[in-house]
């Protein structure tokens, strides 16, 4: 994204925020972010006259401002700065200035990030007066109603509203290129909304090339043919993509009152907060519990007075097209101690019948293992052919155990009593510089259906 530069003037009589500097002002904080606004956010500046001493080349070193950029929908803090102004030139200026005198720097604006703070957010900020208008600018403060004294009680403050920025939305290229330059490579990827196959696509494209997962919430449709159509025009056959369908609607979680509207929302949201939840209640070893695939009874939708969307049908026929065409859809189910909202599938994008890789948590357990055995690998890269088979193996099949005893995998029938297979050996056709990795395993499953036989005896 293009970085924003605003402008925060300070004038005789007023006070503007923009986005391009004013020639008229007095003093200016030039602050530039990747960050993107809305129509919703404002900025509240106050100022405090410290009665310290000052310097005649910097009379303004007593006054220390502070700006909070805010939500003013629910008044949430977005980030806030708090220093003095120098006379410009930028934390450059201040360096070369004053390279001895780190708490003088520190202090101004113009050094807000540079040391990595809690509330970094601007790239730069650049304040400028000059010393010939600074009795005009604390005239201009006072008049402006934001200069406080040590101790008052009252604080006095001005707002004004932050520009919205004019946002060019990223090219499918762009979010490829921003999503595998990352420095912590994710495991999961969430687009809520389907308008741009493009998109997807390039999600399609960074799963691939980092081997993680892909949901996607198929939007606010309410027949089940287009929703079983669209996911056949994505048409992605591939176990690290799963499609989540949520044909109801609910009121927002912060509702004061039942008479709050219901509207539809996706539920990707909350499936990837519970998803990450169950990750956190990793083992002893650090092994997360992913052979419980988020779904069913134990993960409820976490959304208030749901109910069904008007035109909705969701019959055995509709059921049925929905899990062949491998769309997991949010139902209501009825259990002994009542009903529940829930996940009512756990299966992929993957075209099989009867394959572990239509399974979410089988899916999930075979990226992980096959990432927890190349990231083991990688580790023993460039060491003596010999030591890195020896160390790698050895590294591997522990990590390995620690999968089988937490449940990950479990034992085939074709490997000879073994959990797993793990093969690492010089390749043939140049031993001195190459390896092979062969790894069998058998992943954990997930109970979707249940043939129920029962007899009435005497």
């Amino acid at each position: 994204m293009t970085p924003q530069t605003l402008f925060l003037s300070i004038l005789a009589s007023s006070m503007t925020l923009s986005d391009a500097a004013n020639p008229a002002a007095l003093a200016s904080i030039e602050m530039t972010t990747h960050y993107a606004f809305d129509d919703n956010v404002v900025a509240t500046i106050v100022a405090v006259d410290e009665k310290s001493a000052v310097s005649a080349t910097d009379p303004l070193n007593n006054i220390v401002f502070k700006v909070e950029l805010r939500d003013k929908i629910d008044n949430s803090l977005i980030t806030q700065m708090q220093g003095r102004l120098f006379t410009g030139g930028g934390a450059e200026a201040l360096e070369e200035q004053y390279p001895n005198n780190l708490s003088y720097i520190v202090g101004k604006l113009d050094f807000y990030g540079a040391l990595d703070g809690e509330y970094d957010f601007f790239e730069s900020v650049e304040t400028k007066y000059t010393v010939a208008q600074a009795a005009a600018i604390k005239t201009a403060l006072t008049t402006n109603g934001i200069l406080n004294q040590m101790g008052d009680y009252r604080i006095k403050s001005k707002t004004i509203a932050v520009p919205a920025t004019a946002v060019v939305p990223a090219t499918a290229d762009e979010l490829k290129r921003t999503l595998l330059d990352m420095k912590d490579q994710p495991r999961y990827l969430v687009c809520a909304e389907t308008d741009s196959l493009p998109y997807i696509e390039a999600l399609a494209e960074v799963m691939d090339k980092i081997n993680c997962h892909v949901m996607v919430d198929v939007g606010n449709l309410t027949s089940w043919e287009l929703v079983t159509a669209l996911a056949e025009s994505i048409g992605i056959d591939d176990h690290r993509l799963t499609l989540y369908w949520n044909p109801n609607k609910s009121r927002p979680n912060n509702a004061a009152t039942v008479l709050a509207r219901k509207k539809w929302r996706p539920c990707v949201g909350d499936l990837l907060a519970q998803t990450l939840l169950r990750n956190a209640r990793t083992n002893s070893s650090g092994i997360p519990p992913i052979n419980r695939p988020v779904a069913g009874y134990d993960f409820p939708v976490a959304f208030r007075d749901m109910e069904k969307m008007a035109g909705v049908v969701l019959d055995e026929e509709a059921q049925n097209a929905l899990a062949s065409a491998g769309v997991n859809v949010v139902i209501n189910e009825r259990f002994e101690g009542g009903d529940r909202w829930i996940y009512g599938d756990a299966i992929t994008q993957y075209d099989s019948e009867n394959s572990a890789l239509r399974l979410t948590n089988s899916a999930e357990i075979e990226t992980y293992t096959t990432n927890l055995v190349l990231s083991i690998v990688k580790k023993h890269m460039l060491k003596g052919m010999t030591s890195f088979v020896r160390d790698a193996t050895d590294e591997c099949s522990r990590a390995l155990d620690s999968c089988v005893a937490a449940g990950l995998l479990v034992l085939p029938s074709e490997l000879g009593g073994l959990y797993y297979l793990l093969q690492i050996t010089p390749r043939a056709d140049d031993p001195f510089s190459k390896a092979d990795i062969k790894f069998s395993r058998r992943p954990e499953g997930c109970a979707r259906q249940v043939f129920f036989e029962g007899t009435v005896t005497k």
